[in-house]
């Protein structure tokens, strides 16, 4: 008969930590992960890795009859007083589906270090920001979608997600193709097509032929740099762009889900991409019978010619985005 329970650390669990993790990794992240990266995932969480953590961390254990089935830590972010971490979250995948996670999440978010913290960050591995989505937890603004090792960065704030049942939590992360976001899954005709879906919502209802056209480019032929858009974790829209040979910026398409329109949505990105290219002057252009140039002019831009379709504007870098009202 199952008895689960909740307790902290104690000197010697460290064996049967390691063993969880294990088990878990193997299970679980190698669908995402090399064979290479999941022996250096395995072989760095070592036992003296689990007590280094237990002195810098709470850690929690969960036990079946007192039997390690799950851990989960929480600590200081950096040292900083007012961010948290979550760290090293993994459960005996036999015990997969029982509500443990959630279970493990809730033991944190009722831990100290959670309770005083503005802001608390997940390094989320692929296989698990589904999961962290699920509790709130959304990507950082303008952070590496995936570090070097593989690692989202996550993050959730809980007073004012308390205090704010209408947060609207806009974040800006580059675009990867990988399980989530698989531009080949369009390209290329496999089975799932739920990006395809996602593109359509965001463009519109086009042919096929176009559509695959402007995903390409999309992703990795016209511009080689793109964002997709989230609030509140869910992803709306997307934004591309390219540096031109000149080493300037062309700002390429800004597509948002018509429902999240009108919201100032448009406005915060451009100002993200204003930031992240305030060393490059930028281009844009956009369709005659597109009002958004009022909007363009209020941030700076600058009308400079127009084809048959667009009219075409700069914003040069000398102008700082600090004198827009």
């Amino acid at each position: 008969m199952k008895e689960i329970k909740v307790r902290r650390y104690v000197d010697g669990d460290e064996a049967e930590i390691c063993e969880v993790v294990k088990k878990d990794v193997l299970a679980e992240n190698i669908k995402d992960y090399s064979k290479e990266a999941i022996e250096h995932l395995i072989e760095g969480h070592n036992e003296d890795l689990i007590r280094k953590r237990a002195k810098a961390f709470h850690v929690y254990v969960l036990t079946d009859n007192n039997k390690i089935i799950g851990v989960g830590m929480i600590g200081p972010y950096w040292g900083i007083l007012t961010e948290s971490s979550f760290f090293t979250i993994f459960i005996d995948p036999e015990y997969k589906g029982q509500g443990l996670g959630r279970k493990i999440i809730e033991t944190l978010e009722s831990d100290e270090y959670y309770k005083r913290a503005d802001r608390v960050e997940i390094p989320a591995s692929i296989t698990a920001v589904e999961f962290y989505k699920h509790f709130g937890y959304g990507f950082k603004k303008l952070g590496n979608i995936v570090d070097d090792e593989g690692i989202y960065r996550m993050e959730k704030y809980p007073k004012i997600s308390e205090n704010n049942a209408d947060l609207n939590q806009y974040n800006m992360r580059p675009y990867i193709d990988n399980e989530y976001h698989n531009y080949k899954e369009f390209v290329y005709k496999t089975k799932k097509d739920a990006y395809k879906k996602y593109v359509e919502e965001c463009w519109g209802t086009w042919n096929e032929e176009e559509q695959r056209k402007h995903f390409e480019n999309f992703i990795n032929a016209v511009y080689n740099d793109a964002w997709i858009i989230q609030l509140n974790g869910k992803d709306i829209g997307f934004y591309n762009g390219a540096t031109l040979e000149d080493g300037n910026y062309e700002i390429g398409n800004i597509c948002i889900v018509s429902e999240y329109q009108g919201k100032g949505i448009g406005t915060q990105v451009l100002k993200d991409i204003m930031e992240l290219h305030k060393d490059q002057d930028l281009h844009i252009q956009y369709f005659k019978q597109n009002p958004v140039g009022k909007l363009y002019e209020r941030l700076g831009f600058e009308p400079t010619g127009e084809t048959e379709f667009h009219y075409q504007m700069i914003k040069s870098k000398q102008k700082s985005i600090q004198n827009i009202k």
